[in-house]
């Protein structure tokens, strides 16, 4: 017969042959311990989600403001030649 060992705090577990752990107390720790760190992992990718979307805004602004300068130059490039014939 193999001794089991908590993994939470090191002592005996006695019972079921399935059970891993000593007390309801390890148990309930150990599940906690195991949602912050998914909580943690997830945190960090959402950041680094936020991050990229913040980039990406500031890279489409950039453009929108690229496309914006082109066609009001072309606008007064038209504006500038109707002027032109309507004066002739």
């Amino acid at each position: 017969m193999t001794i089991r060992k908590c993994p939470v705090c090191g002592k005996n577990v006695n019972g079921r042959s399935d059970k891993k752990f000593c007390s309801d107390e390890c148990r309930i720790f150990y599940n906690n311990a195991l949602g912050r760190r998914r909580r943690a992992r997830n945190g960090k990718q959402l950041n680094a989600i936020r991050s990229n979307i913040m980039e990406m805004e500031r890279a489409n602004a950039k453009i929108l403001l690229r496309i914006l300068s082109w066609i009001s130059k072309v606008f007064r490039k038209m504006s500038s030649l109707s002027r032109g014939n309507s004066q002739e």
